[in-house]
């Protein structure tokens, strides 16, 4: 419970062991996206996920240009569309992740969007640092 005049902040907190932490502070939008080139196909992939009440992150959809390797399709997993400008759409997801947990490395220019502004992960730290994103909820 909050007291009077004091305000809950909740933010992205994205980490790496010995690297600086970055935060990306979260306004009443609640959705952000991994954008990133996948290493076999070469492909753009986006990963679009919903940061829940109790600070869960949920993979609600996949966007990828090629279908390969990886790639999620199997009945079951959601939806799968394509679109009319070629993207595959595979949306209905309802993957829980307490953090997510990637490698970053210049081929795959691994991108953070919120709110329609881009966070190069893969510029924040050295090739193959492993980066642990999770939400962040201090009052």
């Amino acid at each position: 419970m909050l007291s009077a005049g004091c305000q809950r902040t909740e933010c992205l907190l994205i980490e790496s062991s010995g690297q600086a932490n970055h935060s990306i502070l979260l306004g009443q939008v609640r959705d952000f996206s991994l954008k990133y080139v996948h290493s076999v196909e070469k492909t753009p992939v986006i990963e679009n996920f919903h940061i829940r009440e109790d600070g869960k992150l949920i993979l609600k959809s996949t966007y990828y240009r090629s279908y390969g390797v990886g790639l999620p399709s199997l009945p079951g997993e959601g939806k799968l569309t394509i679109s009319a400008d070629g993207w595959f759409r595979l949306e209905g997801l309802h993957r829980e992740f307490q953090d997510i947990r990637v490698r970053v490395g210049p081929e795959a220019k691994l991108v953070l969007e919120y709110e329609k502004k881009e966070y190069p992960l893969f510029e924040w730290y050295p090739s193959g640092s492993l980066v642990i994103i999770r939400n962040d909820s201090r009052e």
